[in-house]
This record gives structure tokens, sequence and C-alpha cells, in this order.
């Protein structure tokens, strides 16, 4: 076949291709990312990978999942364990995978069927190779499913909902008709999810029918809008049915303090910038003037400085210094004073018509909008939230406008509402107040006070009125004989962390009724916002009552002074800056009061207890102390920990020099020696005692770096620390200083002979971590015992920052862990009690561990590089363990026929045996364990050969489970090999069954002398699961057509090995022919060289190559090998240093060929090659008679001894005739090494010609073979 033939062929079946695939229809393209699969059955298989890491053998198998699709979600996920699944090493971690907490069904069912769905599935921790696989399982499952052919009706839904929750009284009849046109269109659009464009499209038309409807006179006339409106205190108060209710008048007196509080219900102003700056903005309308006549309306504070407004502005804000006298500013202006002039936030309901207005008038906040206010400070929080006023909010107001037709009138609020008004949360109700009717003080101008303190501080964020109902003797609360409303400032108030304080004040919005004086029954009513009224009943009695106020006497003001001097004496730098601000301010108002002419009583004893209370409060600021991060030895750092422990816990011995040395297996931990041989203890945060010299250990520096190399599966890798992190890999006690207090850390002291000792871990308190379930094993390949735990945070507990990890025990023991060998990967605990003496070549500690045999453990506790963690687990018995496993219980192997086999026991007396083997019914008598195939058959089963593990159970509980193996055999061969389709089948009188159970049992494959693991770490797959030979498994790669190779099978539990021998598929090809020629002639101008003529390195090195030359041109191994010997000669000739020529002409060489070739016989050789001879003989005896030069002399020896060599028997000649007469083939002697092919060969050209041509037959009956199969 042409090549242009061969290429039109492979165009022609491209194009083809292309064609089939564009064929397709689009819905097979696989469901992908957020893309939900059609509904339908979807299965994939994978196989559950050993991964090196584990470093842990068990059996690999596979798993099938089954996907099934039900309306775009997953309503059944089936994972079913295949080939290879060994129930014993694997149904706890299939189990989690699969169905427990935390499996794929558990998490997935019920959700959309998408593959990103599955991507979200955190593969479980404690069954990390199980769950991959599950994944990659479902994930291929899910990608062979098509999408769905997806129609978003929702908005649809949702206009169907508007309409049909509108009334039709409520609209004209014409609107009305028309929208419900649409509604049913709409309604059949959505039960037939023809199409997105339809559903779409009847959507759009039922909300334009909506949006379309026209109210009637009646409706519009009865619609209301629902708002927050700011008010004033009269415009609030006016009918809520209390003391001079709208009153707006205001007193020119003064009360104690210098403020005209005493009016009804006027703006409250104030002219201090101490207080009510911060907290007027909570819930009141409060405005801030210059003495420049501009002024700042409040909407809240974002720190003491920054005010935001109500328009969204900001001003800075500059407090008074009281050391300069330097007054308050805002914007750089002085502040003159600010006002309070009502609620910024009632709920009310206005007539829709009349909203426009109510806006235009008054501060109006719609639904949605924010309502803000306030600054964060102790007990008190700013707050932002989202308005959601409706007909349902507790203590709404209706608005009315009035005549002017630009004001209105509020009514009395209605507290038959459930809701808060605020969106996303429930209506508050206030709990945790402790209420306190004061003792008579009046230092505020109030005639009764009553505080709350407890849990205020959220009450007092959304304090906005409060009512005091006044009853008189009525101790049944019934008959009101006064009520009262109060304004924030003026009588209302609440402190960062003295509780909220409630007074009511001797002024025009406060008269006791004729004839009373304030004792009897009370109730205080606080309106908040998003609250429920909040009321405290309470009885006054005289104590309670201010009376006339009275002059403080001198011992009184002596008092104050005493308390000012003190706190004079108290030096700043000694407190934080806040608790100092505080008790300064107090300061300077009892200052200010000792220079009042005549300080009131109350005034006096009250500013007492503010100065008392602010020096009380004064915060100590921190010393400086010095913290650092140190490496410190497990036993040092355990210690302190490991209460009632007192076995020191050792440094870590490890064999496997790279894992101590990586840090993303050993973080936290340090080793002093380079090479990795042990893990000496834990890198921790240090508060250093100043007892301690830390110039006697090594400080690390930034400028400190340390490479590490390590080799960890067969990967090299260099990594650079730098700085505290080389601590990793420094020596003990090495340290590095810390800027900043940590969170946690130990205090390091010196004891009485000068040694560091380490304390608790103190600071930061631990974490408590919920949702863990641990798991304890009593067989592990690291140890006695491992507990698993799954659930641990994966962003904050990892294999790299876990420093130290403590288990607790019911009795209050406490253990401490170690790197590598009892944590690993973090969430991995293990350890050994005396029964496990290496893991993995590493020698074990045990001592610290020993006593936990026979205890419960019942916490775990972590110490991280994030912080503390504290795990509350399920209580988790330790079974006691008394000997090895193979000393306690021993099975002898027997043949499966014998139905029995020796057993040796040695339990301790209190122990009760319970034997169980999986897959057999055994019983145990004395030293003989009896046998047979566990079935639910009538008949009994033959036993299967293969390796059985015993579990040996106490039935007490008290003691581990004993387990050992032992195996079974048959000499039988259930498994033959098929030749023609590469693959082990059943032999004859065998089943299937049989041939399964022989392949699940193959140990190990020998390929041509070379044994390759079936199984764990390290194994290479020759054979299938369905017996197959894998034909492009390591051994046979590369391998050429007709290659055979002998194999032999190990199965467990079958003593006659299958020995086959299988042959890569194809034709033998050719040998390769290997072109000599071109060394040969390098070969033979070897012979033209003479030792004399150079030096004798250069000599040497030329006869190496030489001789290496004529060995390749003899073996003919391959012309890759021919090519690079000829190369290697050419070039040791190139390299040939000529030696120093002496000026005597030698004729030695001249002399002996002349008398060699004297010697010969005419008669022996053929006239041709004697005539060459005795031309040179003639030519050479002439030269040596003239000896001219020595170059002469040497050429003619030189051609005198070729012509020896060139002479031809005539015997030769007969026999090279004969051979190529009779077309044999001679290998020996010079014929061997003329063969092979010359350029020139006709026959040879075509033989090669020929094999081409069949190669690129073979080649296109190829491609023709794949697309019948492919049919």
């Amino acid at each position: 076949m042409k090549k242009k033939n061969i290429t039109t062929k492979a165009m022609t079946m491209a194009v083809a291709m292309s064609m089939v695939a564009g064929m397709c229809p689009s819905t097979v393209f696989a469901a992908t990312g957020s893309q939900v699969a059609k509904d339908g059955v979807y299965t994939s298989t994978k196989h559950v990978v050993n991964n090196p890491d584990d470093e842990n053998e068990w059996t690999e198998y596979d798993v099938q999942v089954k996907l099934t699709v039900e309306n775009g979600k997953f309503s059944d996920i089936v994972v079913e364990p295949l080939g290879g699944y060994n129930a014993g090493e694997s149904a706890s971690y299939f189990s989690k995978a699969y169905d427990k907490s935390k499996g794929i069904k558990t998490k997935l069912v019920g959700q959309a069927a998408t593959e990103d769905t599955i991507k979200s599935w955190d593969t479980v921790g404690s069954a990390t190779r199980t769950s991959e696989a599950v994944k990659a399982a479902a994930l291929e499952a899910i990608q062979s499913a098509e999408v769905a052919t997806s129609i978003d009706t929702s908005a649809l839904e949702q206009a169907i909902a508007s309409a049909t929750a509108l009334n039709q009284s409520d609209y004209t009849a014409e609107s009305w008709q028309a929208m419900q046109a649409a509604l049913t269109t709409a309604q059949s659009a959505l039960a037939a999810k023809e199409s997105q464009a339809a559903v779409d499209q009847a959507a759009k038309s039922l909300n334009d029918a909506i949006g379309a409807l026209k109210k009637t006179e009646a409706a519009v006339e009865n619609e209301y809008s629902y708002v927050y409106v700011g008010m004033t205190w009269a415009e609030y108060w006016a009918n809520e049915g209390i003391y001079q209710a709208g009153n707006t008048t205001s007193s020119d007196v003064q009360d104690s303090h210098g403020e005209y509080d005493k009016g009804a219900f006027d703006t409250v102003t104030r002219a201090t910038t101490n207080h009510g700056l911060h907290r007027g903005s909570f819930q009141c309308a409060a405005t801030i003037y210059d003495t420049e006549g501009n002024s700042y309306a409040i909407s809240n504070w974002n720190s003491s400085t920054e005010i935001v407004l109500t328009d969204g502005s900001k001003a800075v804000f500059t407090p008074s210094d009281r050391k300069t006298g330097e007054p308050a500013k805002i914007n750089g202006i002085t502040l003159d004073h600010y006002d309070v002039t009502g609620l910024k936030y009632v709920p009310v309901k206005v007539k829709t018509a009349d909203l426009s207005t109510l806006k235009e008038n008054y501060a109006v906040v719609e639904n949605g909008g924010t309502l803000s206010g306030g600054y964060a400070e102790n007990n008190l929080k700013s707050y932002s939230v989202t308005a959601n006023v409706t007909e349902n909010t507790y203590g709404l107001k209706e608005a009315e406008k009035s005549t002017d037709g630009n004001t209105f009138t509020f009514s009395a609020r209605k507290n038959e509402g459930t809701e808060s008004g605020i969106k996303d949360q429930a209506l508050k109700t206030a709990t945790g107040i402790k209420p306190e009717v004061k003792t008579a003080s009046g230092s505020y101008g109030e005639f009764l006070r009553v505080d709350l303190n407890g849990d205020y501080g959220d009450l007092g964020s959304n304090m906005q009125a409060v009512t005091w109902t006044y009853y008189g003797n009525d101790s049944t609360y019934t008959t009101a004989i006064g009520t009262y409303g109060t304004k924030f400032a003026a009588d209302n108030w609440m402190h960062k962390s003295m509780g909220i304080q409630l007074g009511l004040t001797d002024s025009i919005r406060c008269q006791l009724p004729e004839g009373t004086d304030g004792t009897g029954y009370w109730k205080l009513t606080v309106r908040a916002l998003g609250y429920e009224d909040y009321t405290y009943e309470f009885h006054a009695t005289a104590d309670n009552i201010v009376a006339k106020e009275q002059d403080a006497t001198e011992e009184e003001k002596a008092q104050l002074q005493a308390k000012v001097t003190e706190a004079e004496g108290l030096k700043e730098t000694d407190y934080t800056a806040s608790s100092w601000s505080n008790l300064q301010t107090e300061l300077k108002e009892s200052k200010d009061l000792l220079t009042k002419d005549k300080p009131t009583e109350s005034e006096v004893k009250e500013q007492i207890t503010h100065l008392t209370e602010a020096i009380n409060n004064l915060v100590k600021a921190e010393t400086k102390e010095t913290y650092v991060l140190m490496n410190i030895p497990y036993a040092a750092f355990y210690k302190a920990e490991t209460i009632n422990n007192d076995v020191e816990v050792d440094a870590f011995t490890s064999a496997t020099l790279n894992k101590t040395r990586t840090t993303g297996l050993a973080g936290g931990s340090y080793h002093a020696n380079e090479d990795g041989s042990k893990i000496d203890g834990i890198t921790y945060a240090v508060k250093v005692d100043s007892s301690v010299d830390l110039t006697k250990y090594k400080e690390v520096k930034d400028t400190d770096k340390v490479e590490i190399t390590v080799t960890n599966r067969g990967k090299t890798s260099t990594t650079t620390l730098e700085g505290k992190d080389t601590l990793f890999q420094n020596e003990t006690y090495a340290y590095y200083p810390l800027t900043e207090a940590p969170a946690n850390y130990k205090e390091v002291s010196l004891d009485e002979n000068g040694n560091l000792v380490f304390s608790e871990v103190k600071g930061q308190g631990a974490k408590a971590l919920t949702g863990v379930t641990a798991e304890l094993l009593t067989r592990s390949s690291y140890g006695d015992y491992q507990l698993n735990l799954d659930g641990l945070p994966k962003d904050e507990i990892t294999s790299s920052n876990v420093n130290a990890v403590v288990v607790k025990t019911t009795d209050g023991t406490a253990y401490g862990m170690r790197h590598l060998e009892n944590i690993w990967r973090g969430n991995e605990l293990a350890w050994s009690t005396g029964y496990t003496d290496s893991v993995h070549g590493c020698p074990t500690s045990s001592a610290h561990y020993a006593s936990m045999m026979g205890k419960t453990i019942d916490s775990i506790e972590y110490y991280t590089t994030n912080g503390l963690y504290t795990i509350d687990i399920e209580d988790l018995y330790v079974p006691v363990k008394f000997a090895k496993a193979e000393d306690a219980v021993k099975v002898a192997d027997a043949d499966i026929s014998a139905g029995k086999t020796t057993i040796d026991l040695n339990l301790q007396d209190d122990f009760d045996p319970e034997y169980i083997v999986d897959g057999l019914d055994v019983t145990v008598e004395g030293n003989v364990l009896t046998y047979k195939k566990a079935t639910t058959g009538r008949e009994a089963a033959s036993v299967d050969p293969g390796k059985y593990t015993l579990t040996v159970k106490d039935k007490n509980g008290k003691y581990a489970d004993i387990v050992t193996s032992f195996i079974l055999t048959t000499a039988d061969m259930p498994a033959t090999y098929d030749r023609e389709n590469k693959k082990l089948v059943e032999a004859e009188g065998f089943e299937a069954d049989a041939l399964s159970a022989y392949i699940g049992n193959i140990s190990s494959v020998n390929v041509d002398g070379t044994d390759y693991k079936a199984s764990g770490r390290g194994a290479v797959q020759i054979i299938d699961k369905d017996g197959k030979i894998k034909t492009d498994a390591a051994p046979f790669k590369d391998a050429e057509a007709g290659k055979e190779f002998q194999i032999t099978v190990t199965a467990t539990g079958y003593t006659t090995p299958l020995t086959f021998t299988y042959k890569v598929a194809g034709e033998t090809p050719a040998p390769s022919v290997v072109d000599t020629s071109a060394l040969e002639a390098s070969i033979a101008e070897a012979d033209g060289l003479k030792e004399a003529d150079y030096t004798a390195d250069s000599w040497a090195a030329y006869q190496a190559a030489l001789a290496n030359a004529r060995s390749v041109a003899e073996a003919k191994e391959s012309q890759e090998a021919v090519d690079q010997a000829k190369a290697t000669l050419d070039a040791a000739k190139a390299a040939l240093v000529k030696a120093e020529q002496p000026t005597e002409i030698n004729t030695s060489s001249l002399a002996k060929a002349i008398s060699d070739a004297e010697a010969l016989k005419e008669a022996d050789y053929t006239a041709d090659s004697w005539k060459a001879l005795q031309s040179a003989l003639t030519n050479a005896k002439n030269v040596l008679e003239a000896k001219e030069s020595q170059t002469k002399v040497d050429d003619a020896a030189n051609t005198l001894n070729n012509a020896i060599k060139g002479l031809v028997k005539k015997s030769a000649q007969t026999t090279q005739t004969t051979n190529k007469t009779n077309n044999t083939t001679n290998k020996t002697g010079t014929t061997a090494k003329a063969s092979g092919t010359k350029t020139g060969d006709v026959t040879s050209v075509l033989g090669w010609l020929g094999l081409a041509v069949s190669s690129l037959g073979a080649g296109v009956g190829g491609v023709t073979w794949k697309r019948r199969k492919r049919k």
C-alpha cells in the first residue's frame, strides 16, 4: 500500500469519527458541576488502594457505587464491596465511608444530584482510603449521567402565590378579570412545564397583570403602610394616658446638677460633654451644636472620636482635655451644647395615601431601611438592623394627619402584636434583670430611683421610654392614681457597667397626687425596641423617697476630699488607659462638686460612691513579661500535664530518619540530632521567670537558616527553615524571643537545684469540641492500642500543628503522647503497653502507658499552635493484654480435608474464651480446634483453602481480643492457563467459585525468576481479578511480539504452584541487521600504525579502544554498540601523540619482512597474490640498500607485510567456492565474520522490503479489526 493511500484512509477515518460525534445528541454529555443529572441509576467501580503512607498491610479491594436519581435528587446511594474485600480487615472502614454518620449515603441522600454535591462530601478521616475510592466511583458514576432538562418554575410559583393571596373586593372588576385570566394561563404553564421560555412568559404576564390591578376607592382609603417614625417627646407621649401628656412647657429652674430638667416634655438640653453624647444616640434623636451655629444630627458612633451623622457623613469629636482645660470640639470647632429631642424609631401605621406627607415632615425609615445607633462600650452594644414593621408589630402607633395637612398625631401604642419590627429577629423578652429600689439620694434631681442590673446590656441599648404607674396604698396594683412618662437623660439613663438607672424627677411632668408622698406601690414599665415591655412592681418606703434636700455636712465633704486625695495619689502608668480615663472623669466631677458653694448631701454621697467605684475598677497595666518559643524535652513538658502518672515520657527513637525531619508529619516537635534518629520533645511558648538566665541557652534569631533534605515515598525534597522555624532542628532549650504574649504558654522557673521546671499550660481556656467520635482498636500496626478520632476540625488540628496530646482516664490519670510513635496525622493516636516491641523498625516505649490497661478513657486534650482543645468522648474501656498474640494462642496449619488442627493456649485463669473464625464454624476442646465451613444451606460445604483469622474473645470483657492466623491448604489446583485467551480458567473438574477463591488468594507471581507481590505495599498486579493476564504489567512493558515469559503463581493455601508460559501477542520480529563495515575499516587502519611512533600513554589508550572495537565487531549485538565502538576508536586514533624520532634509520622491521617473504613457497599461493608479493619484495630490497629515510624504510616494510598478508592459498579459494555453490551457512572462521547484509545485496534489500510491507499490512489490518470490533 502506498503512503498516499495510508494517509487518505487515516483522514477518512478521522472525518467519519468526527461526523459520528457530531450526530450524537447534546444530552449525552456528562452532568458536571452544578448540572442536575437526569433521573435514573448510575453505577461505577473503583479500587481501594493501600497507600504506602499507611505503613500497614491490608488487602486491597473494589467498591461499586450505585446512584439512584429521582426528581433531580439522590433518592438512594448503594455501595457494595467487591473482589478482594476482607470483612475482618475493612468492615469498619467500609461502613464509615458508606452509611455511618459521615458516610456518603448519610450525607448525600436527598441532596441535589450534581457533581458539586458529591465533591462537597468530605472524605472520612478515619476511613481515608475507602472513602476516597467511594468518592471517585460516585464522581465517575454521576459524570456518566445525562444532564436533566431542568425548568426553573420558582418565579412562576411566586407569581401565582402572590396572585392567589389578593382580595377581589380591593380591585376594579376589569383589572381583576384580566389578572384572573393571566393566573389561569400561569397555572396551566406550571402544570405543563413545556419549556423554560413558556414558564418565564407566563410568570411575566401574571406579574404584569398584578401590577396593572387598579384598586377601588374604598381599598385605597383603607390601605396602610408600616414604617418607623422619629417624633418628639411630646408627640410620643401625647396619647399614652400619662400626666401632662403632650405638654411641652420648659422650666427655668435648675436641678442640683445645674440642668434644666424640671420642665414637661420639652427638649432635653445638655451643656456638659461628660455624659450623654454616646448613649443618647442609641434610641434618641440627638443633635450637637458648635459655637459657630453648626448642627450635627447623630446616627451612631464608630469610635469614641468618630461620629456617623444621619446623612451618612462623619464628624470628628475631640474630648475635652481635663489637664489643660481645653474644651471639647467637633470638626475642630468648640462644642456648645447638644439636644435630645425625642425618639428616632417608633413603629407606626399610616394610611398609604398620607405616607408621602409623613415623610416630608418627619424622619421616616421604611421597611428594608437600616436602624442604627449607639457606641459599643462594655455591656452596651451598638446595633445596625433592618426595618420590618407590620400590622403585627409590638408597640405599634397609628398616625393621623392633622387638619393643617402637614402635621400628624400619634395614637397610643398597641401591645397586641407578636413581632419585633426588625427583620429576621423575634420579639425579645428581657430576662436576667436584677432590679433594685435605691435608698433615697436625689443626686441627679430624682425623688425616687430604681436601678436595673444583671443582664441589662441589650435592654439598655434598646431602651426608648419608661412609664411609672403609682397605685398608692393599693397592693393589688388594680387602681392607678397616677401615671408618669419620662425622657432620656433627664429621667432615664444606662451606664456601661453600672446598670440602667431610672428616676422620677420632681418636675412639671411628674407631680404626685395631693395627699401622697410617693410611698406605696409602683409599677415601672420599660419600653424598648424589639422587646416586649419589661415591668417591675415594687413597694416604696420612706427610705426610698427623697426628702427636702439638705446641705452636705463638713464631715461628708471631708470624706469626698479624702477620696479625691486617694485618687490623686495614684500613678497613671500603673493602670490601663480606659480605666484611668474613667477615674479622671469622676475625679473632675468630685473636685467640681467640692468647689460648689453649698453641695447637697445627696450629691456628695453619690459622688463618693462613684469615685470609690472608679478607684476600685482601675485595671492594672500589664508589666512587660518575657515570652519565648522553647524546645522542651517530652519528660519536662508532660511532667505538669500528666497527673497521677510518675513515669516519664521518653524521647522517640526512630529507625526511619526522614519522617522525624519532615515538618508536615512531625510539626510541633523538635529534634537535636541532624540525622533525625530521634524526636526529643516539643516546641512550645514559655513565659520566663526572672530567675532563669536565658544566656545559658541558644537563642534562635530571624537570620538563622537550616536546610533539611528528606526522601519520602521515593521523592527527595529540600526544605529551608528560617528564624523561629529552625527550632524544629535545634538544641534542647534553644529558644526564640516573642514580641507579644501568646494565647497559651507554660511558665519556666528554676527548682532548688537550678534545673528548669515547667508549669502546666496557662492562658486561654481550652475550646470544647463536639461531634467527635472515638474508636479504640486493640489491633494496630502502630502499637498495642490505637485510638481513631473522627470529626476533628481539619482546619484547626493537623499533622503539622499538634504540639502535644494528653489522654485522660476516669480515675484522673493522664498520659502524654509523642509525635510519630503516638501521634499520627493529628487524628490517630497509638501506644504500646509492653507487647509491641517495635513499629516499622522503631523501638517502642511502653512504660508510661502500661497502667492504662483496665482503665476507661473519657477525654483527650490537644495542644496546638491554634490553641487548646478538649474532647469529652463516650467512655472507652481499655481491655487488658497479658502476652503477645503469638505467645497466647498458636494454631497449626492443616489440610482442608483434615477437619481439625492443634491449638496451643496460654490464657489467664479468669479469661473465659469464645472462638471465632470468619467463614468457619469452629470448636475447641483441649488442644484440638475442629473446623467446618460456615453455611446456611442444608448440606455442609467444603472448606476453602487460604489464610484464616482466629479471634479469641473474653466473654467477661476484661481482656483484649487475641487474634492469630493459620492456613488451611490443599494440593489441588483449580486453575489452568488458557494460552489462547491469556487468562486463568477453571481446571477440569473445578467450578468457577473454586477458581475465584484461588485468584483471590494469589500472594505472588514469579516472572522469569523475579517475584512480584500481589497485594500490599509495592504490589504489582500481574493477574486481574477475572484471571486475565495484565499484558501492560511492568514485566511485560516494551516486550517484543512473540517474546515468552515463564510464570509461576503462588497462592496462599495452595501447595501446588501453577506454572505456565505467557507469550506476547504477535509474530517474532526478524533479527535486526548490524552493519560493521565502517568499524572494520577503522580496525584495518590500525595495522598501518607503529607503536614506536607514539607516546606510551596515547598508544595504550588506542590499543584499549582497538581491543574493544574488535570485540564489538565480533559480537554484533546492536548497531548502536557498533557505532559507539567506531567513534571511540576514531577518537583514540586522533588523540595519538607522536614520539620523538631518532636520527638513526632503523631497518630491522624491513629486514625481517624481507626474510619472511623469502621463506615462502610460490606453489602454495595463487599466481596473482604471489606476483604482488614479488613486486613488494623487490622494492623492499632496493629501499634497504638505499637507506634514504626512516619513512621510506617503514613504508616499504608495511607494503611488504601487507603483500604477505594478502597471499591467497589455493585450498582456501576452493572451499569458499564450494560454500557459495551449495548455498550453505557457515558460522565458523572467516565466513562467519563476513556474514550480514552488505550494501548492494539485492536479496537482502528485497527481504527487508517484504518485511516492511508485511508490517504495513498488519497495521492496516489492525485498524480494520478495531473497526469491526466497535461494531
